[in-house]
């Protein structure tokens, strides 16, 4: 993948994994312990991934996120589905785990492998 992929972590202080594994693709990465639904576009306008454990990401956000591809959700985190879909967005739940930072990124690097613009 030529894309240098723009990871925000939303919520990171409500994930309750301890250890985050480096991702094995080119990447920049911020995370923030919370997001107040004023930060949420400044902070996901470059993202091409938003990972949300319990931020909302409601069809006004979405309507202002050019550059998204993809939201994890790994947490109760309400996310408005039909403007990703309409957007071309992909929003998929974290499947629970015994490691979920692990998880997580495991998750994220079959994401990432996967997509084709």
């Amino acid at each position: 993948m030529s894309l240098k992929e723009r990871v925000v972590f939303l919520d990171r202080a409500a994930f309750t994994a301890d250890d985050l594994p480096i991702p094995n693709f080119e990447h920049n990465w911020s995370e923030y312990p919370f997001t107040e639904a004023a930060d949420l576009v400044p902070r996901l306008f470059w993202a091409s991934t938003a990972i949300t454990h319990a931020t909302q990401i409601d069809a006004d956000a979405i309507g202002q996120l050019h550059k998204l591809i993809r939201v994890i959700v790994t947490g109760p985190a309400v996310v408005d589905v039909a403007a990703c879909e309409a957007r071309g967005i992909t929003v998929r739940h974290l499947p629970v785990s015994d490691t979920p930072g692990q998880a997580l990124i495991g998750f994220l690097e079959a994401l990432v492998a996967d997509y084709e613009p």
